[in-house]
């Protein structure tokens, strides 16, 4: 029987043979079992297979290669059951009819089952506070494997140092499989397995036990259905040969998660009700330890998103502007609210070699990094081709392009790009499918920018056309991304369109900075309790009464 190096990498499940010879573990070309991640060393680990015998030996990789958690030094026999880690990444030495990673669904039988002994888990709480000989199994058990399960690993890692535990546990049982609920399942599936001898790879199971494992936490004893082949329920037990089986709750002291089974076809290895109870607690320590694992694992990504997250908010602090740039003749003042960590709103400014004031508002699909990343390309060619010296309509067609070409066709970007001549007021401008800014004049009376284009990046080779706006002493030109007028409150209505211009309306000449904080508070209690539910961007332009 030969052994498997069996792990779980980004590009998905690893199952390497080991063959005689020596195997290089690294991030090389030439390595045998290729860890592309920085973590890794170019060579990293040896292994060397001659026969029955594995030895591992670190190459003076940086990050080091641990077998059960210790760092080695020097030249280390494996056995079976071992775990290995090169920086990051995790295998286990398992034999080829070891441990199962497949997701495969358990067969069901609907007929009920009459088990030799069934017990709840609070008797077996119960008996192991009183019952000498099994607190002694138990601590055996334990003491020779506890430490496996001890080890900060990822839960698809636990599966060999558990099934381990369970060949302690009940003397090297021929089959052992470990079964787990997926959320919004009934039913349990393999999640790992271990099967010797000539035990048969199909599990078959009474749906009634099942169930009453999963829901009412009992755990069921099966033995000797050959000499009992007239109870309910042993068909399939008759059928494959077996002579004893155990089925437990895999209970975390919260949730049932899960059953772990075990049985045996060889007639003088029948399974005792003591082992049943010690089982049944031993499946508690197990199905704790996996629901920390998973914790721990939920922790790990919430940590690595939190670090990503972070990133991505350095990357937009440096992209979109403190402060827009000054303009005679006019005030400028924008502001953005995230509603999460990260937003996908963007503005800018630019004042412009012949003079003209160029500025855009825009408004990427989505959230998080892969927002802000769109979100930095979109400025970063906006700004390049503004200072070549771009007009709006060569621009935005380019910049569509570009934006198509290099993202995957579901994400893209409203986009108000307008370029204003200071001295007359005169605004040409591109709407790629933006929500409408509006003009706001100092009379009160209020006109919208429509769109005359779709937005950026959604189809190739689009044309945009252009419109036109004056703004006279007193105008001012206001625009906004729909995190202001999408906003809610309690009953699911939206703030609107209508509610925005008529503030706007109202406080057209209110200095720029109380404007702003009017709106928010005006948001904030229209929305009452209900939560923010996207970016919240203004950004004005107001010439002056007397330019």
């Amino acid at each position: 029987m030969g052994l498997l190096l069996v792990g779980r990498t980004e590009a998905g499940e690893i199952r390497r043979p080991l063959a005689d010879g020596a195997l290089l573990v690294g991030r090389a070309e030439e390595a045998d079992l290729r860890l592309d991640k920085p973590q890794v060393s170019r060579r990293h680990t040896q292994i060397t297979v001659n026969g029955d015998v594995v030895q591992v030996r670190d190459l003076g990789s940086h990050n080091g290669t641990t077998v059960n958690g210790v760092k080695i030094s020097g030249v280390v026999t494996l056995v079976h059951g071992d775990r290995l880690e090169f920086a990051d990444q995790g295998f286990g030495l398992e034999d080829e009819a070891g441990a199962g990673s497949a997701s495969r669904p358990v067969t069901m039988l609907g007929h009920p089952l009459k088990p030799n002994a069934e017990i709840s888990w609070e008797e077996v709480n119960t008996q192991r506070d009183r019952d000498k000989d099994l607190q002694s199994l138990l601590f055996r058990v334990l003491a020779e494997a506890g430490a496996l399960l001890t080890v900060p690993r990822a839960p698809h890692e636990m599966y060999g140092p558990i099934l381990d535990l369970v060949e302690t546990a009940l003397l090297k049982p021929e089959r052992i499989f470990v079964l787990l609920l997926e959320e919004g399942s009934s039913e349990p599936v393999e999640a790992a397995s271990r099967v010797m001898g000539h035990g048969a790879d199909a599990l078959v199971l009474s749906r009634t036990m099942v169930g009453q494992v999963l829901r009412e936490k009992k755990s069921f004893l099966m033995s000797d259905p050959l000499g009992h082949a007239c109870a309910g329920g042993m068909e399939s037990m008759v059928s494959q040969g077996i002579r004893s089986a155990i089925a437990v709750p895999l209970f975390d002291n919260e949730d049932v998660i899960g059953i772990l089974y075990a049985d045996d076809t060889r007639p003088n290895r029948l399974f005792t009700r003591d082992q049943l109870s010690a089982f049944t607690l031993l499946a508690n320590i197990i199905a704790v330890a996996l629901t920390h694992a998973r914790y721990h694992e939920l922790e790990r990504d919430k940590q690595r998103q939190d670090a990503e997250l972070a990133t991505a908010t350095g990357i937009l602090d440096h992209m979109l502007p403190a402060e827009l740039p000054p303009v005679d003749g006019y005030e400028a003042l924008a502001s953005l609210e995230s509603c999460y960590e990260v937003g996908g709103d963007l503005y800018d400014a630019l004042l412009l070699d012949d003079g003209r004031y160029a500025f855009l508002v825009g408004d990427v699909t989505g959230k998080g990094v892969g927002a802000a990343l769109l979100v930095s390309h979109v400025l970063s060619l906006t700004r390049f081709m503004l200072r070549e010296g771009w007009e709006p309509e060569p621009l935005v067609t380019r910049l569509n392009d570009e934006i198509y070409r290099c993202t995957d066709h579901v994400r893209f970007t409203t986009l108000f790009l307008g370029y204003l001549t200071p001295a007359t007021g005169h605004v040409t401008y591109v709407n790629a499918g933006h929500n409408p800014p509006l003009h706001i004049r100092s009379d009160g009376t209020t006109a919208e920018c429509a769109p005359t284009g779709l937005p950026v990046g959604m189809l190739e080779g689009m044309a945009y056309g252009s419109g036109e706006i004056t703004l006279e002493n007193g105008d001012m030109l206001a625009m906004f991304s729909d995190g202001i007028t999408e906003t809610q409150d309690e009953a699911e209505e939206d703030f609107g369109e209508d509610r925005l211009t008529r503030f706007l309306a109202r406080e057209r000449a209110a200095d720029l900075v109380r404007l702003f904080s009017a709106l928010q508070e005006e948001l904030r209690v229209f929305r009452g309790a209900a939560p923010i539910g996207d970016d919240i961007t203004l950004v004005t332009i107001r010439r002056r009464q007397d330019s």
